[in-house]
């Protein structure tokens, strides 16, 4: 049973639950373009797909209505694709998990693409009903809106005919906005100094996680904190007490218009300084959790230690060593397949040998000594 089938308009809800069955994020947008060309087709009304995907559907006029000045319906299919880090699903391959909960609709672990699912939900409700009373309607549904108005860039409107046009691109129902304010993008790009790695440092992962986050253009006044900004500011007094301090790694935030509710970075200092490290790591959670619980209340700042790459390799040798002593019918299926997926690196090995004489070295039982 469809999850949404209970809810009214069920011609809306029943064409957003299909929308949602689809991944659609920008950039992925090839599926749901596909799926509103065959809707169009399946109904015998004019539709094109351009290059980039966008789709334009035309539906004559309903009996009475068919020299009436068009309208055109206006919003985008693709949808801002994010979701929590414990989600398993893949926002690239798998449909939305909808939910319903009194009198608010969500997908479970991810972002719900009601901007602007529903936009193309309501369109193509209009355009199945035949017992609608209409003017000759224009539906434009555009790609890649969340990432820059690629779409409603390269589009070519000259089949397009009507001069009145409503865009069901909005926040609240009951309000017209006439205009907005845009937006921009920045590369950023900046020359680095880079160093060897220092075998007796310590390396440590800061993590920021847990913000509200919520889209930047409809939140970005509500006071929520920045992962990215708020992981600089941690790096920033903490360099300002180890002068050695070294970033090795830093990734924080999902996409251009969500506010990144998560970051995390590697971070390298000499072990003399490491000890004192934790103990004013502390103190700067302590006082930025003072200062943010108000609005960042499940905020979390964590400093985890990183296993060397010697220790690391030791435990796992260590642990293969243990297991195949215990268990060597487990060990051989797997050390094979390992093997077998470096077979293709083997001639950039320091040693000459012919791939047959390593397959057949691998399907020995296993070594005795």
């Amino acid at each position: 049973m469809a999850v949404l089938s209970q809810l009214e308009p069920a011609g809306v809800f029943r064409f957003f639950e299909e929308i949602c069955s689809i991944p659609h994020g920008s950039g992925n947008v090839e599926r749901i373009s596909d799926y509103l060309k065959k809707f169009a087709k399946d109904r015998g009304l004019f539709c094109i797909q351009d290059e980039l995907k966008n789709i334009i559907i035309k539906k004559n006029g309903s009996a009475g209505y068919e020299d009436k000045e068009p309208v055109i319906i206006q919003g985008h299919m693709d949808m801002v694709a994010v979701k929590k880090p414990d989600s398993d699903i893949d926002m690239k391959k798998d449909g939305l998990r909808l939910a319903v909960d009194g009198d608010f609709l969500f997908a479970e672990g991810t972002s719900l693409g009601g901007d602007d699912g529903i936009a193309v939900a309501y369109a193509l409700a209009l355009l199945d009903n035949d017992s609608l009373e209409h003017p000759p309607l224009e539906v434009i549904i555009t790609v890649d809106e969340e990432t820059g108005m690629d779409g409603a860039i390269g589009i070519d409107l000259d089949c397009i005919k009507g001069r009145r046009m409503l865009n069901l691109d909005s926040e609240e129902e009951g309000i017209f906005l006439v205009s907005c304010a845009g937006g921009s993008k920045v590369s950023l790009g900046m020359d680095v100094c880079r160093e060897e790695e220092e075998t007796s440092a310590c390396r440590y992962t800061i993590l920021v996680d847990g913000l509200i986050g919520g889209h930047s253009g409809t939140e970005i006044n509500k006071g929520r904190m920045n992962s990215n900004l708020l992981m600089a500011r941690i790096l920033d007094e903490l360099k300002k007490l180890f002068g050695d301090l070294c970033l090795v790694t830093m990734e924080g935030g999902l996409a251009d218009n969500a506010i990144p509710r998560r970051t995390e970075a590697v971070i390298e200092l000499p072990s003399v300084e490491a000890v004192d490290l934790e103990k004013y790591f502390a103190v700067i959670s302590k006082e930025l959790h003072v200062e943010l619980d108000s609005r960042e209340p499940k905020m979390m700042l964590s400093l985890e230690k990183c296993l060397s790459k010697t220790n690391l390799s030791l435990k796992v040798v260590r642990l293969f060593k243990i297991l195949f002593l215990l268990k060597p019918k487990i060990c051989i299926p797997v050390l094979r397949k390992i093997i077998l997926l470096l077979i293709p690196k083997i001639s950039c090995l320091p040693f000459r040998r012919k791939k047959q004489d390593v397959l057949s070295a691998i399907c020995l039982p296993y070594p005795m000594e």
